[in-house]
């Protein structure tokens, strides 16, 4: 096996990819391009995407393609998964990302999969102009860095009353009445979409809230979307109906879609989803999760006995901290506390360590969702009895999180604590999502303490208006926003442990597990354990 082979994860099945020279995204590499004159070749590929194989098996496959890339070009490989910082700053619009770069990391062109004789002619293209453009080159670089640095100003906005209507009415807008889900195809499941319209059916006492959320996960569920036999679900649709999927799975999917099943009630599909994810993805040792199953269409359209007598897709075992602490989160919701309690005991074992916070994965260092969902998952694991332990690690990552993440000036989190600033990786973003999530956890470790001269409910109030000028912008995409804003404008119950008892919506009265259990679930018997 070649070293590239070694270090580079490429398609299991037939390919020369690893004849192309690759190299991580280092020091070195960067360094190289501007010894030599080269740009760089930026690969941005994921373990689970089909495009990505394909991409392996034909382009990076052609003689004259791996030629002309080891001539002209500083090849460098990134895996999406390992380094979402780089992919949130170079993905072209899809996996494969294929972006051609300066040597200072500065975007000259790019796209997605690109076939053996396009690429062929864009690598000869972009190498030539490369050459006899410089000073062209780097006025447009000037420009592109002036428009990136203005960037975290420019989602700096007031918390509008209307703006949880305004994201709402999207969701709404998008809604299909006949398949469920949001939009036409592509049709990906929308997990927070689905999660905002539970919570706002209990608190505006909407049914038909409820009923478009219920009705796109039975659809889900239903369809080609979801593994009859397995269970689990692929990642998207091709069509509007469900019916034909791309079919990797994706802990990171399956997190929140646990939490909407376990919210809406749908204990059989909830139980043969995390049937799959406690099967494939865990590990029963440690009690940790992959981070993915391959995508083989083959495979998914044999029957059962069928299928035991082929070998499985390939599982990429690393642990990633923000999926995991995820899913922890949804097990909290799903009544699954030994799972959950295992899983984090293990996760933060593995990732965490006091004053520094939380590693991504297995030599890669913390990014801000590690931190925030890492944050969320301790402060519900002592909500929900795991230990008062779960107190002091959430105090000790919110204040990590403020420290190394945190804009002293305009409030709210970046997406990275500085360090590696190679090429684009010096820019500034504040994502939306991960600000949310930061905000509900804040909101909610601040209940917690009780203490008014406590800051993390004002922190989690200038986290949202950091990322207030996005959500008109996002639509649906910004469901996320909305669940956190609805959270900084309500009341957040204390947490009783219910136990099996009786959820309650009465904040202050009875027993109460957590904002989404106490606050905004209507009143109905739990499962029987």
């Amino acid at each position: 096996m070649s070293e590239a082979a070694e270090e580079f994860h490429f398609s299991p099945r037939a390919n020369r990819a690893s004849e192309i020279n690759w190299h991580p995204w280092s020091p070195e590499a960067f360094d190289e391009a501007r010894h030599t004159g080269r740009p760089i070749l930026l690969s941005i590929s994921a373990v689970w995407c089909h495009w990505c194989h394909v991409m392996d098996e034909t382009t990076y496959s052609h003689p004259g393609v791996i030629d002309i890339i080891n001539r002209e070009y500083v090849p460098v490989r990134v895996d999406n998964d390992v380094r979402p910082d780089i992919n949130q700053r170079y993905n072209m619009g899809g996996w494969p990302t294929t972006a051609f770069l300066t040597a200072s990391g500065d975007i000259l062109t790019g796209g997605t999969y690109l076939p053996p004789d396009q690429m062929a002619s864009s690598l000869i293209r972009v190498a030539d102009y490369y050459r006899a453009n410089q000073t062209d080159i780097a006025s447009r670089v000037l420009e592109a860095r002036k428009r990136a640095a203005s960037g975290v100003a420019r989602s700096v906005g007031e918390l509008e009353p209307g703006l949880v209507d305004t994201i709402l009415d999207a969701v709404k807008s998008a809604y299909d009445p006949e398949y469920g889900g949001f939009g036409n195809a592509p049709k990906f499941p929308q997990a927070d979409a689905i999660l905002l319209l539970l919570e706002q059916s209990v608190l505006r006492s909407d049914e038909e809230l409820r009923r478009m959320a219920v009705h796109t996960l039975e659809q889900m569920t239903g369809g080609g979307t979801y593994d009859h036999i397995e269970g689990g679900f692929f990642r998207y649709s091709t069509t509007q109906d469900w019916s034909v999927p791309h079919f990797e799975k994706m802990l990171e999917d399956h997190a929140p879609l646990v939490h909407a099943l376990a919210l809406s009630g749908m204990w059989d599909a909830l139980e043969k989803t995390t049937g799959y994810l406690d099967a494939v993805l865990r590990d029963p040792k440690t009690g940790l999760y992959a981070g993915s199953q391959d995508a083989d269409e083959h495979y998914y359209a044999m029957d059962a006995e069928e299928r035991t007598q082929t070998p499985a897709p390939y599982v990429d075992r690393r642990v990633y901290t923000s999926w995991n602490a995820a899913l922890a989160v949804a097990y909290l919701e799903a009544e699954k506390r030994e799972v959950a309690a295992k899983l984090l005991d293990s996760l933060f074992k593995r990732a965490y360590r006091r004053g520094d916070g939380m590693t991504h994965s297995e030599g890669a260092g913390g990014q801000l969702g590690d931190q925030v969902w890492s944050l969320w998952a301790a402060v519900r694991a002592f909500q929900h009895g795991l230990g008062d332990q779960w107190m002091t690690v959430a105090a000790d990552l919110a204040a990590h999180i403020e420290e190394r993440y945190g804009d002293s000036q305009l409030g709210g989190y970046f997406d990275r604590a500085g360090g590696d600033e190679l090429g684009r990786l010096g820019e500034r973003i504040k994502p939306l999502a991960e600000n949310s999530i930061a905000a509900m956890a804040l909101i909610e470790l601040d209940t917690l303490l009780g203490d008014p001269s406590s800051p993390h409910r004002e922190r989690a109030r200038r986290a949202l208006e950091s990322v207030a000028a996005l959500p008109r912008q996002y639509g649906l995409m910004a469901a996320v926003f909305a669940r956190a804003r609805t959270r900084r404008r309500g009341r957040v119950c204390r947490d009783h442990m219910l136990g099996a008892g009786v959820y309650t919506n009465r904040c202050g009265g009875g027993h109460q597990r957590s904002f989404h259990d106490a606050c905004l679930k209507p009143e109905a018997t739990s499962r029987a354990a």
